[in-house]
């Protein structure tokens, strides 16, 4: 049976994992495992890389110590320990060993080069701060999966990112004041009904103010909410225009 047979009526199971802390390993040292690298540091993975040969980005990585790089070719006790393995060599060889040996210890495997034989894929993305937008075509089409995610990274920009981090404070505040589920969820409603986008958007926190103060309880420090958005929006729109955490996007589609 080939792989595009076996592609077919693949159904996979959407989660987000937290890996902060965790140790995952990278075997291979080119663009593709510095991707990998990238993104797995961005959320606090402890990473370990085992290859002969290093591009440079992976290399100025190992000698500034946030990652750990072991110059020689795999070995099966590379994967002691381990909670998920990036398979990213030029040798079909070595990848299906990978691949073969992280399944036999129940350890989460993706192959770059054979998405079908992966227990996990990596979905095209778009990070607006804790906002995470995935796009997944279990691997059908990365090209269309890549697509999609453009339209994404141009129809969502920075304001959202402010907007979740609003909301979440609000929600805390909210969740802390002894009432009702019901009472709650009733307010979080209102404020979805309110035109909070396009104050954010426009930098009008005094009509944000206004929105706000017609929904919140008056015990809400609607002043402390505000000065923390601007702070947040001076800061992130200093990284708009570069290639930090709050608005990464994998760039190849998904893998």
């Amino acid at each position: 049976m080939s792989a595009a047979t076996r592609h077919v009526g693949m159904k996979l199971y959407p989660v987000n994992l937290n890996i902060e802390g965790k140790s995952c390993l990278i075997v291979g040292g080119g663009e593709v495992a510095a991707r990998k690298i990238a993104s797995l540091l961005s959320c606090g993975a402890t990473v370990r890389v085992v290859s002969p040969e290093c591009g440079p980005k992976i290399k100025t990585l190992a000698k500034n110590g946030v990652v750990q790089w072991l110059r020689r070719t795999y070995r099966s006790s590379d994967l002691d320990g381990v909670f998920l393995v990036f398979a990213a060599t030029d040798n079909a060889k070595v990848q299906r060993l990978i691949v073969d040996e992280a399944k036999a210890k129940n350890i989460l495997v993706n192959s770059a080069d054979d998405p079908v034989s992966c227990t996990f894929q990596v979905p095209a993305k778009v990070r607006r701060g804790n906002l995470l937008l995935t796009v997944s075509t279990g691997g059908g089409s990365p090209a269309l999966a890549a697509k999609l995610r453009r339209q994404l990274e141009n129809a969502y920009g920075l304001e959202y990112q402010l907007l979740v981090d609003l909301l979440g404070r609000i929600r805390r505040e909210i969740v802390a004041d002894g009432q009702t589920q019901a009472s709650h969820k009733a307010v979080f409603e209102k404020l979805l009904q309110l035109n909070l986008l396009q104050s954010i958007r426009q930098g009008d926190w005094p009509k944000l103010q206004e929105e706000l103060g017609v929904v919140l309880p008056k015990d809400i420090d609607i002043d402390a909410l505000i000065d923390s958005m601007q702070i947040a929006d001076a800061s992130e729109s200093l990284e708009a225009d570069g290639s930090g955490f709050p608005l990464s996007s994998n760039k190849n589609g998904e893998s």
